[in-house]
């Protein structure tokens, strides 16, 4: 796949004369040599950032001339293979956060080629977001081992950089995904982790605090203890049918 090749600074002038059907020594002018090119494709020579502009320049004119649409800046000729690579992340992110028409397998192939590119260039902040949005869909499509792998590999990266928003429902997911699978005791573990991050840190403002007493609420019905049950739905403000429902249970529950 090509999109996941990242060429050195050299490479790349070399592809780009080579696309062009140009020879080094159209592309050195009368400022290098044919030997100088070569040494800068090679990567003997690094690549200054005046030397880039004049490559630049010269490869635009060309460009210009033979009708290709294509324009060169010397910061393409100048960026690090790390640069380059963290160039795509954003742009592969940038693509499923905003396109609301991808495709899901263009979103999960551009999840996979982030997740591939920062592994190999360890930008750590690029692979934990790719692994949390793929735990995330996961998640939605009850993918749940699936989901849980994932999200435990983005809490990893989140959680060493006290990313409370990020910790805090990835927990929360976590708790959700073993309630489901009837493990309620680990369940209630991860919701109370979560639920301590809602209350000490600012992720209490920006993440859905009534979503989690919900389901402390159903998480402590399940285990018969209604009391903590009724005190957590209490701190919800929103009735809606399943908290009505869910009252009506315990309700009837405390009446037996």
């Amino acid at each position: 796949m090509k999109d996941l090749i990242i060429l050195s600074p050299g490479q790349r002038l070399k592809e780009i004369r080579k696309m062009m059907k140009l020879r080094q020594d159209e592309i050195a002018g009368d400022r290098f040599s044919k030997n100088y090119i070569s040494m800068f494709e090679n990567n003997k020579r690094s690549i200054n950032a005046i030397n880039a502009a004049y490559l630049a320049n010269r490869i635009n004119e060309y460009a210009k001339a033979k009708g290709f649409d294509i324009n060169i800046t010397a910061s393409y000729l100048l960026k690090s293979d790390i640069d380059l690579a963290k160039d795509k992340c954003e742009k592969w992110l940038r693509e499923v956060e905003t396109n609301l028409d991808i495709s899901d397998n263009d979103y999960l192939l551009n999840l996979y080629k982030i997740i591939y590119i920062s592994t190999k260039y360890g930008l750590n902040n690029y692979r934990a977001k790719a692994l949390y949005l793929k735990g995330l869909m996961s998640f939605n499509s009850e993918r749940y081992q699936c989901a849980m792998t994932q999200l435990l590999g983005a809490l990893v990266y989140y959680a060493r950089e006290s990313d409370f928003v990020y910790v805090s429902d990835i927990y929360e997911k976590l708790g959700i995904i073993l309630y489901n699978k009837g493990e309620l005791h680990q369940a209630l573990v991860y919701f109370n982790l979560a639920y301590e991050i809602f209350i000490n840190t600012k992720a209490y403002e920006r993440c859905n605090f009534e979503e989690l007493n919900y389901y402390l609420a159903l998480c402590y019905c399940d285990m018969g203890q209604y009391s903590m049950a009724r005190k957590m739905l209490e701190l919800i403000e929103t009735r809606s049918n399943r908290i009505i429902e869910l009252y009506n249970r315990i309700n009837r529950a405390l009446v037996v």
